[in-house]
């Protein structure tokens, strides 16, 4: 179908206007839908649906019969004699078909009507009455005329005013707008002070545009760095506020009609409209149209302050070039329209002791019958067996993963230790023979993996507990490190000079005096580190400086401190610190700054209130991560910016967990956005370089009920900013009954995290996250102020919608579509110019 062809345009100047919208949900949303309208023509039905909107997420779906005048009808309007009223809505039919929309009498008599013809696209449709009584019983009706078709029209921005003419859209959640009772239940007042709405003056009835400039692409500064070598280095622009005006040409048969002209135009911009209201800005409102008059391009809504313009009298009498000058503040432009989608709520998948969350924010997939994990192998396991204890990522992006599992992806001998490749979505094995637990993993910069664990014999060689498999990409082989060691790698860590280092339950590594459960291979042999620690050793990292960080269960490393954490210099154990940690430590890994993050069994490490079973070594002293965690992690990964942490807690910085792990970002807390099944530990973590995050553990469906499925947000895939040429802000609906956990848009990493914010049903919430309107709002007042459910860290100050394609999950655990559960987001699309705005 081919868009109207953009030949003509008009401009109009919004005069501030009180005004008063009767139909009580002009949009169409939750949870109120269509209440109040119902269907006219046999075997016609009507319903809110999300299928295609002007409005917002929903529109009025009327399902149309063959060869029967299909209509929607709203009854119960009041009029009063002598005043004109209007009805206006948008419209989006069949091209081609004859339509109507009417105001009727309670008999329906028709009272005024206005026929058109349906492009395919929206169409904005008015028609206007002079009442000749006082009654409170008045019909509008929309009809698609009788006609052989079943194809279905839609209705939005419905709106039924004492006008004489459509003004701007009333609704009570616009700028400038109330509902007068119950929110989409109610109807629409707009303020006479509202700068943003009321009555719309067409210029070209006053006056001939001649020119208008400074519509086009916006302005901005480019942000340039100085570079030592020479040069700038491209950093990012600042948008700037930006100039433009209107060239008029007034003309009449005397200087009378002049002034009148320009009077209407003056008056319109006059500032006192807007004297001592909060909202003091005006909007210009521009449409493209075809040479017939029917819609070409979306109007567009250009938010500006107008400027001292028109300050002298025409010089002549029936001639007169002047003009209009404007700031937009922003430097954008808006749709006078809304675009928006119904949000999906949640899905359940089996998940068997490993997760994905890909890039985009699915963890899951739908198969064409029921969602699947998207690590679902050719024996539709939806994981792995057993536990997953490691994971690492090979230079080649493919993702190794060892534990007690067997058989992976429905391959024999993939047992222990397999891998998964993410571009053909399959499990692959990497070598056969392992007989035992691999427990850590790490390559080398040569790309050789090495595993260690439980297992004596990898391939068809007796290996003890710790190995060396090279050519992965071809016959992967495995290589011994000397005879091994004589009990269980818990944690492998390479230096930057190639040596490999080990860490276990272990006595002995080759056979070496004093190889007490941490040892180093310098590719030939072992050696010890001193005398080795006096009790398993957990964790390795090292720092940038090359000293090697050092946790577990041991004490007195150096020989008289050194409890459960160290380090080694390359010459001795020294202590961490001068206060001891109080138990064993778990975990450890390094941000990029050089801080050490370490969990464990301790509280207070370093006698910090607060630093319980987690805490940060900055170098200097101890810091606390908020409150801390209610219990033991058994893995902790950093990746930009971002600490993950994952074991048997529940709860993190005072923040109820739907699951046994957790996020540190910015400053504070923030779960996942899934609930594994069960309530078995969390063991490892992988931020993949694709952007993808893999989960391992013990978690899974097979030996857990009633938690028997892994349940997480859908995410909007086709959530498209489709019109827009700049960021823009959205409005989020979300009711009851559910408990609202996170809201992540995955496209710009941006996430709002609640706690504690368990929606009853019937109950809805208003989320709006425009900066020059940031406000959170329920339907019911004994909620409360939602702001303090926001977990800190939050990005609710700065959660926008990109140009294109937003990948938007809610998180909402609890909810049911059956019992009213819902979701919905909507934005105004904002433009760099006039240019984006075609249909």
């Amino acid at each position: 179908m081919t868009a109207p062809k953009l030949e003509n345009w008009k401009f109009w100047i919004v005069k501030p206007a009180a005004g008063t919208n009767q139909i009580k949900n002009p949009q169409f949303s939750g949870p109120e839908y269509v209440t109040g309208w119902t269907a006219s023509g046999a075997g016609v039905t009507i319903a809110s649906h999300p299928d295609d909107a002007r409005r917002g997420a929903y529109s009025l779906k009327v399902n149309t019969a063959n060869n029967v005048p299909s209509a929607a009808v709203y009854q119960g309007l009041t009029v009063v004699d002598d005043l004109d009223f209007t009805f206006s809505c948008d419209v989006k039919g069949v091209a081609g078909q004859s339509m109507i929309i009417t105001i009727r009498n309670s008999g329906f008599e028709v009272k005024a009507q206005t026929v058109f013809t349906a492009t395919g696209y929206w169409q904005r449709v008015e028609v206007t009455h002079t009442a000749a009584e006082s009654v409170s019983n008045y019909v509008v009706t929309v009809e698609r005329l009788a006609v052989a078709s079943t194809a279905v029209y839609y209705v939005d921005g419905a709106q039924f005013e004492q006008a004489s003419k459509a003004t701007t859209f009333i609704e009570g959640y616009l700028s400038g707008c109330r509902w007068t009772g119950a929110a989409r239940n109610s109807s629409s007042e707009r303020s006479a002070f509202n700068g943003l709405g009321g009555e719309l003056i067409d210029i070209s009835t006053y006056a001939k545009i001649i020119s208008v400039q400074g519509l086009g692409n916006g302005q901005w500064n480019q942000v340039m760095t100085k570079m030592t070598s020479g040069g700038d280095m491209y950093q990012t622009h600042i948008r700037k506020s930006r100039n433009f005006s209107m060239v008029l040409a007034y003309s009449g048969d005397n200087q009378g009609d002049l002034q009148a002209n320009r009077k209407v135009i003056i008056d319109a911009l006059r500032p006192d409209y807007l004297f001592g209201a909060a909202e003091e800005r005006r909007v210009i409102r521009y449409q493209g149209f075809a040479a017939n008059g029917d819609e070409a391009t979306q109007p567009v809504d250009i938010v500006c302050v107008p400027q001292p313009s028109h300050q002298d009298t025409p010089s002549m009498p029936v001639f007169q070039k002047d003009i209009l000058s404007f700031t937009i503040p922003s430097g954008l432009l808006q749709g006078a329209y809304n675009e928006g989608k119904e949000l999906d709520l949640y899905a359940n998948f089996p998940a068997e002791h490993i997760v994905k969350r890909d890039p985009q924010g699915n963890w899951c997939k739908w198969n064409g019958a029921a969602y699947e994990s998207l690590l679902n192998g050719a024996d539709d396991g939806n994981g792995l067996n057993e536990r997953v204890d490691c994971m690492a990522e090979g230079p080649d992006g493919k993702i190794y993963v060892g534990g007690s599992f067997v058989n992976a992806g429905g391959i024999p001998e993939a047992d222990y230790l397999v891998r998964w490749n993410p571009v053909s979505g399959a499990w692959e094995k990497v070598i056969a023979g392992i007989n035992y637990d691999v427990l850590c993993m790490t390559f080398d910069a040569k790309g050789d993996l090495y595993v260690g664990g439980a297992f004596t014999n990898v391939g068809s060689t007796a290996i003890n507990r710790i190995c060396k498999i090279t050519d992965l990409y071809g016959t992967p082989t495995e290589n011994t490190l000397g005879t091994g060691t004589n009990n269980n790698v818990y944690d492998i860590a390479v230096a930057s000079n190639g040596d490999i280092y080990a860490a276990g339950s272990f006595t002995s590594a080759g056979g070496v005096a004093n190889t007490i459960k941490v040892a180093k291979w310098n590719g030939t042999t072992w050696s010890a580190l001193a005398t080795g620690l006096s009790s398993d050793v957990s964790a390795l990292a090292f720092a940038q400086n090359g000293n090697l960080y050092i946790g577990g269960n041991f004490g007195n490393a150096d020989g008289t401190y050194g409890d459960y954490l160290c380090y080694w210099n390359g010459t001795a154990f020294v202590r961490v610190g001068t206060v001891e940690l109080g138990n064993t430590v778990t975990c450890i890994a390094f941000d990029d700054f050089g801080k050490l993050f370490v969990g464990g069994y301790f509280t207070n490490a370093g006698g910090v209130a607060n630093a319980d079973y987690i805490a940060c070594w900055n170098g200097a002293s101890w810091e606390s991560l908020g409150t801390g965690l209610n219990d033991v992690p058994t893995a902790i990964v950093y990746k930009s910016g971002k600490v993950y942490a994952g074991g048997v807690f529940t709860a993190a910085g005072g923040l109820t967990l739907t699951d046994r792990m957790a996020v540190w970002s910015n400053g504070a807390w923030q779960p996942l956005d899934i609930n594994l099944p069960g309530d078995l530990m969390v063991l490892s973590f992988l931020p993949a370089s694709d952007g993808s995050l893999y989960v391992g553990g013990d978690f899974s469906t097979v030996y857990e009920t009633p938690d028997v499925n892994a349940f997480t947000g859908v995410v909007a895939l086709n959530l498209n900013v489709a019109s827009a040429s700049a960021n823009t802000y959205p409005v989020i609906q979300v009711h009851g009954p559910g408990t609202l956990k996170a809201i992540t848009n995955y496209s710009t990493g941006k996430t709002i995290a609640f706690d504690g914010l368990t929606l009853n049903a019937g109950e809805w919430i208003n989320l709006f996250f425009d900066p020059l309107n940031l406000k959170f709002q329920g339907g019911w007042s004994g909620r409360g102020n939602l702001m303090r459910y926001i977990v800190p860290g939050s990005d609710y100050g700065d959660f926008y919608l990109k140009p294109g394609n937003n990948l938007i999950s809610l998180f909402y655990p609890d909810s049911d579509p059956d019992l009213g559960s819902g979701a919905f987001i909507q934005w105004n699309p904002q433009f760099w110019g006039l240019d984006g705005a075609l249909l």
